[in-house]
């Protein structure tokens, strides 16, 4: 059930793409892409992170020297780099309700299972680093990004207090879309880590306070 006019909410929409549209330069230079002709009530962006894949292996011994216990060795590889992904915004209801977010495959539009995403992080001088993407949203089961501004942290139970009409003058979609790419792109690195008997991908933040 729609809660806002549908033409007043067209007419935000299309103030929201204007916008988008205005700023792809900047979006371009992140690797963020409007993908094909939106359509109201979604807008889709192909994300291509440009962080190369870095590999740590335990390397006890370098030529003649016994290096301590546990000591890591790291390289990076160029040719791979974290995966690139589409983010789906939804902006039905907009703007009484904030847009809200899909992370979706690139070529497929399957929605992307937990397990096989990218972490998104984020800082805070109390907190410091800590995991903005989470799984089981409680009303869609689908992973979500537990951020200021996106319908799925919102409508949260745990944020009830935390509502959207306190931000919706300040925030746009543009402003959405580049906290998405900080906390999903810019501030995390992924990382092959050699474990004895197994090989784990880690997401390493970089402090960019």
């Amino acid at each position: 059930m729609t809660r806002v006019d549908i033409n007043v909410s067209r007419l935000k929409y299309e103030r929201e793409l204007t916008r988008l549209r205005e700023q792809q330069s900047v979006l371009h230079a992140r690797g963020i892409f409007i993908l094909g002709t939106p359509t109201f009530p979604v807008i889709e962006l192909a994300v291509v992170p440009h962080h190369s894949l870095q590999v740590a292996i335990h390397a006890p011994q370098v030529g003649q020297i016994i290096l301590p216990q546990g000591t890591i060795m790291a390289a990076k590889i160029f040719s791979l780099s974290a995966r690139a992904f589409k983010a789906r915004f939804d902006l039905s209801d907009y703007d009484l309700r904030a847009p809200s977010l899909e992370f979706r495959d690139l070529w497929s539009d399957a929605r992307l299972p937990y397990a096989t995403m990218f972490r998104a992080l984020e800082f805070e001088q109390e907190r410091r680093a800590h995991v903005v993407l989470l799984d089981g949203h409680p009303t869609t089961g689908n992973p979500f990004l537990c951020l200021r501004g996106v319908r799925e942290y919102h409508e949260h139970p745990q944020h009830s207090g935390d509502e959207w009409l306190l931000y919706r003058t300040e925030m746009s979609l543009f402003s959405i879309v580049m906290s998405m790419w900080r906390t999903c792109v810019d501030l995390v690195h992924p990382v092959l880590v050699q474990q004895p008997g197994s090989v784990q991908l880690q997401w390493n933040a970089e402090e960019k306070l």
